[in-house]
């Protein structure tokens, strides 16, 4: 596997004509052929908001914050969920009173109204994943018509989050959702074909070494060749092909050990905010490998300005940073993140 790109060298000049050098890569992603764009530019100071301010200032209105959640949250028909809700340690899952496909729910994550992204716990986030595989199980079960889901995690407001509560939406229907749609279609594409594209695309990484950074269970963990968002984006791949519903609770353990890791260094990095995709087929699938997308989010400037622009019209992405110099960075800083000495 080829990771493919080209690097236009620019030049222009100052009013007095001396040379300002600058250059700009086009990059490939390996799977789907998507177009993103690293961009030479100065990167301007980081003006995070004040979230332990935010905290308290919403956690009296919160709905999933106690005693509220349960009193002004509401609850699954019995013949979809006999209990209304699901439990996991103080992990709830319940329906999203916004949905935006034939089934939503809302996965809160924690009693704590705020929670700093380098201070989440393996734990936690290891029974948010075990009760959205619950629920997804239990739904295959329940309506056999539903083809496709999807995971999020948008968390604090620069990720478009209107809730500081941390809370993972999970939907599920007939379609699956444009990106998703790209990668499943190009891992059939090469099954039929008698490849397995993507244990390919980790092997390639792994071989490379620029980007691959390290093995956590079954997860691969990579920073991504053609990156989505402003800044960077971090992948973390399963070493075999399958659905995410047919995970062990080890995979989802050492998936939470990588997520952890992964928002550690998004906070050393200097940001406060993160969007998390997870991508799997819902059924059983020889093809594609679930994979999680984790890309930081900041708004720039004093006035706050987005990090998405004409981008969201034209779907191609351009980030400020060298996916290979993240790598490099978390190398450098992963006994820290992990914990261990």
């Amino acid at each position: 596997m080829k990771f493919e790109g080209y690097r236009e060298e620019l030049v222009l000049y100052d009013t007095t004509g001396e040379p300002i050098n600058s250059w700009v890569e086009v990059r490939f992603h390996p799977i789907t052929g998507e177009v993103s764009r690293i961009i030479h530019v100065p990167f301007r100071k980081l003006i995070l908001p004040d979230l332990k301010k935010m905290a308290e200032e919403t956690r009296d209105s919160c709905p999933f914050c106690p005693p509220h959640l349960g009193q002004k949250t509401p609850r699954f028909h019995d013949s979809l969920l006999k209990e209304g809700v699901l439990k996991r340690g103080k992990c709830v899952l319940i329906p999203n009173r916004f949905p935006y496909d034939r089934y939503c729910a809302l996965i809160i994550l924690s009693d704590a109204h705020y929670v700093p992204l380098d201070a989440w716990d393996e734990e936690t986030i290891a029974d948010g994943f075990l009760i959205a595989r619950e629920f997804l199980v239990r739904l295959m079960a329940y309506d056999d018509s539903v083809r496709a889901f999807s995971l999020n995690w948008n968390y604090a407001p620069h990720s478009g989050s209107s809730i500081l509560h941390p809370h993972i939406q999970l939907s599920a229907g007939a379609y699956v959702t444009n990106r998703a749609r790209r990668l499943l279609d190009s891992s059939y594409e090469a099954m039929l074909k008698g490849k397995d594209i993507m244990a390919e695309w980790i092997q390639a990484e792994r071989v490379a070494g620029e980007r691959w950074s390290e093995q956590i269970g079954p997860w691969h963990f990579i920073v991504a060749f053609a990156p989505r968002g402003r800044f960077f984006e971090i992948n973390l791949i399963h070493d075999s092909a399958g659905c995410f519903a047919s995970l062990e609770a080890g995979d989802l353990s050492a998936l939470a050990r990588g997520i952890v890791q992964a928002l550690r260094f998004v906070s050393a990095m200097g940001f406060a905010s993160m969007n998390l995709s997870l991508f799997s087929p819902l059924r059983e699938s020889d093809a594609f490998h679930p994979m999680i997308s984790i890309s930081p989010r900041a708004c720039m400037g004093p006035y706050q300005m987005s990090d998405i622009s004409f981008q969201m019209l034209i779907d191609e992405f351009f980030a400020l940073f060298l996916p290979e110099d993240v790598a490099d960075r978390f190398r450098n800083t992963r006994g820290e993140l992990s914990g261990s000495a």
